[in-house]
Parts: C-alpha cells; sequence; structure tokens
C-alpha cells in the first residue's frame, strides 16, 4: 500500500506528498516460547487421539475379521468332521458286512460238513447194529 499521493497547488504545479495518514501494516509479534510450546503440544494431542482412533477402528475390524474366520474355520471342521466319521462308519459296515458273510459261508460250509458227517455215521450206525443181528445165532 503506499502512502504517497499527487497534490496540484493554486498555480498548477503538481507535487507527490507523502500521506499524513500512514496506517502502518500490522506487526505481528512473535508468540511467547510458553504459547507455542502449548499449541504444538494440542497438536500433537489431537494427531495422536486420530492415531489412536484410527488404531482402535482397524483392530476392532481385525478381531471381527478373526471371529468371522473362526466362525467359518468351526463350521468347515464340522462339515469335515461329518463327512470323515460317515466314509468312517460306511467302511466299518462294510467290513462289518463281509464279516458277516464271511461267517456265514464258513457256518453253511461247516453244516454241509457236519450233515456229511452225520449221514456217514448213521449209515455206520445201522451197518453196525444190522451186522450185530445178523452174527447173533437165532435158536
Amino acid at each position: 500500500m503506499s502512502n504517497l499521493r499527487s497534490v496540484m497547488s493554486e498555480r498548477g504545479e503538481t507535487a507527490t506528498m507523502t500521506s499524513p495518514i500512514v496506517t502502518p501494516e500490522p506487526v505481528l509479534t512473535p508468540l511467547p516460547l510458553l504459547e507455542v510450546i502449548r499449541r504444538k503440544e494440542a497438536e500433537v494431542k489431537r494427531g495422536l487421539a486420530a492415531e489412536r482412533e484410527a488404531a482402535q477402528t482397524a483392530l476392532a475390524e481385525a478381531e471381527e475379521r478373526a471371529r468371522k474366520l473362526v466362525a467359518a474355520a468351526e463350521t468347515e471342521g464340522q462339515r469335515e468332521g461329518e463327512a470323515q466319521r460317515q466314509a468312517a462308519r460306511s467302511d466299518v459296515e462294510r467290513e462289518a458286512a463281509a464279516i458277516v458273510a464271511q461267517a456265514r459261508a464258513q457256518a453253511e460250509m461247516l453244516q454241509r460238513a457236519g450233515e456229511a458227517q452225520l449221514e456217514a455215521a448213521i449209515a455206520r450206525a445201522v451197518k453196525f447194529i444190522v451186522g450185530a443181528f445178523t452174527s447173533i445165532p437165532v435158536s
């Protein structure tokens, strides 16, 4: 801002004069050191509060994701466990059916062998009894 102005005299001469009213530029006085420190401290506290809030938000989101992952893992584990249990049960049922079939086959074989031996024993007993009566003299 210029404080010079042109003035014309009565004789028509022009002169440049300094304005008698000078408005000084506002001079910024430096803040006292303690005030500077307080302002900087407040700024740092605001920054720390924002960082703490951001960290708490990130932690809450991470905990929520972890809970969801654990729940999904438990569900998947139960599903896999059930599938394994059913597969093991099917294997045991097949093995039991094979054992039962083998036992039946062996029982049938033993029954046939027993029946054959029984028939042979009856035939021997009949032969023995008939032979005993034929060797006895009749009087």
